[in-house]
């Protein structure tokens, strides 16, 4: 990753993805046999929440009340050869055979189970769970336990890496607890967020914090927009909710700073919603794209080329037979708007392209050579042959 060493908080890693400023396509595990269900989620929150303010403490008491039910643990089992007696890492190379401590000679393979821990939360009642991606992935097979007991087969409806997030499906014999899903959008610095989670496999265990910034990049993909905060998470906490104080899921926990102290980072819940119906018809998400390099203005741009504008996304690069090129982008182009969303950055634009649907007909604004002009694009999805 760029810059930056993130400790993702599962004992699963997840494999970083570095991506050009164009577009990535999502991949993922096809499901069959999933039960027809309409919308997975409600976003009207029924908890009964005190008005005492959350320093009084009685808020975030009644909300782990009310909602610990619906959050779930999740166990990860993969089959993995172990090499070197009881130690399931690579060889000590560098080591004599005669300075190795017993038990770390080479006996031949062994098979064993690695486990790993998340956390997840229930969305539906007929057993839908969200999670994040790197929690699951891999895995040959997982596990949910609820807090009320019950163990259950989870059933992966379908998986993004880039996104990283899961669905995952159990057969419950009675209607299950939810959580309802509230707007990331609304959430402002400042604002009270709880956590609840399995921080190390402790179950259930609740924090409390603020919401510390919005629209933090991580450098793993073009289109980080994690919310940041400072309410503790550690690894376990991977794929629980971050919940606002009308008791609505607005994130969900995904990664921290390797010694950061109160920085962890959540996936927006307005972005999961968008995925998720993608990962239950399909298993995966498709992106779209648009065919361009980005970059913002330096002042030094402005200059050599002229700019009449400050601020968008300054084009580098326009691919060959791409949708950008058929619409006829050009080299210096500087696009200041997308489908009605005001550019003001290079990296705003990959986040607006990747999740416009493909097929349609989008209207971009651009400057070029001091005129503003409007023209249409039809997006197209993301060719596999660009990911090699």
């Amino acid at each position: 990753m760029k810059n930056v060493r993130i400790w993702i908080k599962s004992s699963l890693l997840l494999v970083a993805i570095l991506a050009v400023v164009f577009v990535m396509a999502g991949s993922g595990a096809a499901n069959s046999g999933i039960a027809s269900v309409g919308k997975l989620w409600t976003e009207k929150s029924a908890v009964t929440s005190s008005k005492i303010s959350p320093m009084g403490g009685t808020l975030f008491r009644n909300l782990a009340e009310q909602l610990s039910p619906a959050v779930v643990n999740v166990r990860s089992l993969k089959k993995v050869t172990r090499m070197y007696g009881d130690f399931p890492f690579a060889p000590p190379f560098g080591i004599p055979p005669q300075m190795r401590p017993h038990g770390m000679n080479p006996k031949g393979p062994d098979k064993f189970r690695q486990r790993g821990e998340g956390s997840g939360f229930i969305i539906h009642e007929d057993g839908y769970i969200l999670t994040n991606a790197h929690v699951v992935e891999g895995s040959d097979s997982v596990q949910i336990a609820l807090s009320s007991g019950g163990l259950f087969k989870g059933k992966l409806v379908g998986l993004d890496r880039v996104a990283d997030l899961a669905l995952i499906k159990i057969d419950a014999p009675v209607p299950l607890p939810v959580l309802p899903l509230g707007k990331s959008a609304d959430m402002k610095p400042g604002d009270w967020v709880m956590a609840i989670g399995s921080p190390f496999g402790l179950d259930l265990t609740v924090t409390v914090g603020i919401v510390s910034a919005k629209g933090r990049s991580l450098g793993a993909t073009p289109y980080d927009d994690f919310i940041q905060t400072d309410t503790p998470i550690n690894p376990g906490n991977s794929g629980g909710p971050l919940i606002n104080t009308q008791g609505e899921v607005v994130g969900i926990n995904t990664a921290v700073l390797q010694m950061g102290q109160g920085l962890g980072f959540s996936l927006p819940i307005d972005l999961a919603k968008k995925l998720v119906p993608q990962l239950k018809a399909n298993g995966k998400v498709t992106r779209s794209w648009l065919g361009v390099s980005v970059q913002d203005i330096t002042l030094a741009n402005k200059e050599s080329l002229n700019l009449m504008v400050d601020r968008g996304s300054l084009v580098r690069e326009v691919v060959a037979d791409s949708p950008a090129y058929k619409a006829g982008l050009k080299k210096n182009d500087v696009i200041v708007e997308f489908d009605g969303q005001v550019i003001s950055s290079s990296r705003k634009l990959p986040k607006e392209v990747v999740y416009a649907p493909a097929g349609e007909k989008v209207s971009l604004t651009l400057v070029r050579g001091g005129e503003t002009l409007s023209i249409n694009v039809i997006l197209e999805p993301f060719p596999e042959q660009v990911m090699s």
